[in-house]
């Protein structure tokens, strides 16, 4: 079972607004190899949409499961040393889909906790789908491979505890 997570103007607004600044910290910044094949693609929504997405969803989830979000903002040279920070709490990464009805994990997720999410309301941002929480390592079966992404998708209803 889901949960609809809503969120005022106020808390959009912030979100939002950390958005820009994290799109601007990584501003002409060279992409890994699987964002720039999906851009290339045209998988993926363009980078300041997808930030302000992101951080609804970490929002969200950090609210409903009273948690901490520990704020994606930093300068683009200190990423080496912070991409083992969760997006919320001590060990969740926080998953969004637009057009799928699974979530991505790939390997070096494993020590963490997935948390999958979408986003309802696409003009506002202010309603946010949980489907609820799972772990990395145990999502790394053979039937959930996906070869186009190099890492698994773990289907929604697959979720736990929203």
């Amino acid at each position: 079972m889901t949960t609809i997570v809503k969120l005022s103007k106020d808390e959009v607004r912030v979100c939002t607004l950390l958005a820009v600044e994290r799109w601007l910290a990584k501003f002409g910044s060279t992409d890994r190899p699987n964002y720039a094949k999906g851009k290339v693609n045209n998988k993926l929504e363009p980078e300041l949409t997808a930030n302000v997405r992101a951080n609804i969803a970490e929002w969200a989830v950090a609210k409903h499961y009273n948690i901490n979000w520990n704020v994606p903002w930093y300068p683009n040279e200190l990423h080496g040393a912070r991409q083992e920070i969760p997006d919320v709490g001590l060990s969740g990464e926080v998953r969004t889909v637009r057009t799928k009805d699974s979530v991505p994990v790939w390997r070096k997720d494993a020590k963490k906790t997935i948390i999958g999410a979408r986003v309802l309301d696409t003009e506002y941002f202010s309603e946010v789908e949980i489907f609820g929480w799972y772990p990395a390592y145990e999502a790394f079966k053979d039937e959930w491979k996906d070869t186009d992404i190099d890492g698994w998708r773990i289907p929604i209803g697959e979720f736990k505890n929203a």
